[in-house]
């Protein structure tokens, strides 16, 4: 029998996992001099400096936590990329991406966003950025204020963040034309970054500045006599969405005025055919009572009463047109249902349960804040409970951030109005249920600003019980034991005692004296 050769085997060396970037982009062993390594400026490349943060190996990534996707990531990019940058893209591709179109699809990220991170690279880096917070959170969770987070997948966030902005800096010497709309996909990404980090402030700076770069294009546009902002509709809906969101975090800036995006007060209706024209109507709508909410929740009740007038014709107008778009979103739904995809159902249930919400917040928005609503109303937060229960229970693997708010504000409002306690308690349970971001709403602080605003109302009903010796409320039974007194409700007990934690949470928000769910529930007086 012929002898056989033996088999070669292949010389290794061990990459070293701190090298320069250069160095491994292009898989080479790097010796990681200081400042530039040999490799580069032997072979006249550009050193690319070292990255102090490295994201864990796979291996490394506990098998409980939610593994990564291991679809390959596309080819397409201009440059070269690291094995880590490369896991966040693939990440962003499976996994944020639909995250943030769980309740519609969107061209702002399965077409804009995408088309940019492998076009510009100051946008790549972006989103790299929030894709390994989006890993982080999904491992952890989302954080409340004030929790800063010491981990690997931050510092390498940052470090990308940095990226683009250095990116960003040189497009600007260089004047590009194009370099508004690549700033804008970045303040948006950054946004939602700062948001889901919980740091409200830096988010809201973010957005200022996008704000800011669409009033000079409006300006430019209406002095050439153009009518339109030249930029991306789904991005602009994007910014005039989290706009009206901010308001109610501390925003005090003007709103972008924009006739073509501007809500329809009229009596015209409208003939929808598709999901994406609902939305269209609809958007303009929420964004509108968003910051008439914000308005009424932030102003004391004596100022309420002298405003009435006029915030009453403000209501008339949007809770006017609420009511024509549901006569047109009604026969929509007749007419389209049986032809909708899974998700299209979906997204037409999460536009009904925005118009609910809406239609609610609104038509309370000029009740006194020192009191609890009419009873008459429990059987719409009855009725919007359900709606939003439905709806979470439809979106199977719950979403981790979006942009879209529809079911954060619908049990807000039941959470922090609903006159019986037991309904409002079970919208805390929900909120709690489901850690999220929508947007500016955080569903753990929601709920439990929520709580305390309930817990405000209790110690009221308590001292009131005690002085007049009344009973409470049904469904609620009161003990106080070794001086701290607990409320039952809903199968379980409730401590009086004020949220610290959340108090310390808040502190360390500039703007939080701001809010408008702040100042209306008095956490913070």
């Amino acid at each position: 029998m012929p002898q056989q050769r033996p088999k070669r085997q292949r010389a290794s060396t061990k990459r070293s996992r701190t090298g320069c970037r250069t160095c491994r982009v292009r898989h080479l062993k790097c010796d990681e001099s200081p400042t530039a390594c040999r490799n580069c400026t032997s072979n006249g490349w550009v050193c690319d400096g070292y990255e102090v943060n490295r994201l864990p190996r796979p291996t490394e990534i506990v098998k409980s936590r939610p593994s990564l996707p291991q679809a390959p990531v596309e080819s397409g990019f201009r440059w070269a990329i690291t094995p880590d940058e490369k896991r966040c893209v693939s990440f962003f591709l499976h996994r944020t991406i639909p995250s943030l179109t769980s309740y519609y699809d969107s061209s702002l990220w399965q077409k804009l966003v995408l088309q940019m991170c492998y076009s510009e690279p100051a946008v790549y880096h972006a989103v790299v950025a929030l894709s390994a917070i989006n890993q982080d959170l999904e491992r952890n969770g989302i954080p409340i204020p004030g929790s800063e987070s010491g981990s690997t997948w931050h510092g390498f966030a940052l470090e990308q963040c940095g990226r683009s902005f250095g990116l960003l800096s040189k497009r600007h010497i260089l004047q590009d034309p194009q370099l508004r709309e690549v700033l804008l996909v970045c303040c948006l990404l950054f946004v939602m970054l700062e948001l889901v980090c919980g740091r409200f402030d830096d988010a809201t700076a973010h957005l200022q500045s996008g704000l800011a770069i669409l009033e000079e294009l409006r300006n430019q546009r209406l002095l050439q006599g153009l009518p339109l902002v030249p930029i991306e509709e789904s991005l602009l809906e994007a910014f005039l969405h989290l706009e009206s969101q901010a308001m109610h975090h501390g925003l005090v800036a003007s709103p972008l005025q924009l006739e073509a995006y501007s809500p329809q007060f009229g009596e015209a209706s409208h003939e929808f055919q598709t999901l994406r024209d609902v939305v269209q109507v609809l958007n303009p709508l929420t964004d509108a009572g968003f910051a008439f909410l914000a308005r009424c929740w932030s102003t004391p009740d004596i100022e309420v009463l002298e405003r009435y007038a006029e915030l009453h014709t403000e209501q008339h107008q949007i809770l006017s047109a609420l009511n024509q778009f549901n006569l047109d979103f009604d026969r929509f739904r007749k007419q389209f249902h049986h032809k909708h995809s899974q998700k299209e159902r979906r997204g037409t249930d999460t536009a009904y349960l925005t118009y609910l919400n809406m239609k609610l917040a609104c038509k309370t928005a000029l009740c006194s804040k020192n009191c609890p609503l009419p009873g008459s109303f429990t059987r719409e937060c009855v009725e919007l409970l359900s709606v939003a229960l439905d709806a979470m229970n439809k979106l199977g693997e719950r979403p981790l951030m979006t942009i879209d708010s529809a079911i954060c504000p619908a049990l807000f409002t039941i959470a922090a109005r609903c006159p019986d306690y037991s309904v409002r308690w079970k919208a805390i349970e929900a909120l709690w249920a489901w850690p999220h971001c929508e947007g500016y709403l955080n569903s753990r602080l929601t709920a439990d600003v929520a709580t305390e605003q309930m817990k405000q109302e209790m110690r009221c009903i308590w001292t009131e019980m005690k002085m007049t010796g009344s009973s409470p409320p049904p469904g609620l039974l009161f003990e106080t034991q070794k001086g701290v007194t607990s409320v039952w409700i809903e199968g379980a007990w409730l401590s009086l005692e004020p949220n610290q934690e959340l108090i310390r949470s808040l502190g360390t928000v500039s703007s939080a004296h701001s809010w408008a769910c702040v100042k209306a529930s008095g956490i913070l007086s």
